[in-house]
């Protein structure tokens, strides 16, 4: 049976333009709750952003693992943190300085920062700067768990940036979350939202086949690949749609909250969700 839920949030559980839960899915992950079914967001956003995307509702993302599984609250306590190491962070600066509109934006105690950016450049472009209202010339010293690139430019030059960054700084890792939106999420190399995943479950005392995960995009590969019950939403890229053993609808078709429901009265039943038992293909 499942027992833990981890859903990636943007464009897989959430996919309004407002980046704001439906009263359907908040109303379902309130029910499998009540089935003693536990939900975290498994997300690259940090844990300030949660309250506003759940409608307000702060029990429904109080379990949450953020940054990519850099930062794991369990119940509203922060359990673990994985820090970026500075001086890695300050090589990325490095190699921005000679890539046109491209910046490295660094988050401390959940105020966003821009790296070596003007600042009235950055106001100037606030849907590739969203929510970063400060700017400074180097990497500030302060511990740091969450960072991206900012692209000013396609989803293309996005992935080319990726690639070069990838390809000169191999204690980290670059990857392209959302399709379509131009920002790059850095981790640790070889660090994933599993990490988050496993700290979660052994919290809580339960083993990887009672763990299931949804996600779309390149940053939920590593969770996905993790857990046999991996489930992508039909919006999905293609690799993550090829990595996942399970399919259900788009996100924008309430897909993860129908499956959410289903989880609910599976466990509540003692048996594994009607959309796991269909060789992989899930429902539409």
């Amino acid at each position: 049976m499942i027992r833990l839920v981890l859903s990636d949030l943007d464009a897989t559980l959430i996919w309004r333009d407002d980046h704001v839960i439906t009263p359907f899915a908040l109303d379902a992950i309130r029910t499998l709750r009540e089935a003693g079914v536990h939900f975290a967001p498994c997300t690259g956003r940090i844990y300030r952003d949660l309250p506003q995307m759940f409608a307000g509702d702060e029990t429904a993302c109080s379990t949450a693992v953020t940054s990519n599984g850099q930062l794991v609250y369990l119940d509203g306590e922060l359990v673990e943190k994985v820090e970026l190491d500075h001086d890695e962070l300050v090589r990325v600066a490095a190699e921005l300085a000679g890539v046109d509109d491209a910046y490295l934006v660094v988050e401390y105690g959940g105020e966003k920062v821009a790296v070596g950016a003007d600042l009235a450049y950055v106001l100037a472009h606030p849907d590739n700067f969203w929510r970063v209202e400060t700017a400074v010339p180097v990497v500030p010293d302060d511990p740091c768990y969450k960072a991206n690139v900012r692209v000013v430019g396609s989803f293309g030059r996005c992935q080319e940036v990726a690639a070069l960054l990838g390809s000169r700084l191999a204690a980290l890792d670059f990857v392209c979350p959302m399709p379509g939106t131009p920002h790059i999420d850095i981790t640790p190399h070889g660090f994933g939202k599993d990490h988050g995943g496993d700290f979660l479950m052994e919290r809580l005392g339960l083993t990887p086949d009672e763990v299931c995960c949804f996600g779309d995009a390149e940053n939920d590969l590593a969770v996905l690949r993790h857990y046999e019950n991996s489930v992508a939403v039909a919006n999905a890229v293609p690799v993550v749609r090829e990595c996942a053993r399970y399919h259900i609808g788009p996100a924008d078709e309430e897909s993860v909250a129908r499956a959410l429901l289903d989880i609910a009265e599976a466990t509540s039943s003692g048996r594994m969700p009607s959309f796991m038992c269909d060789n992989g293909d899930g429902f539409d």
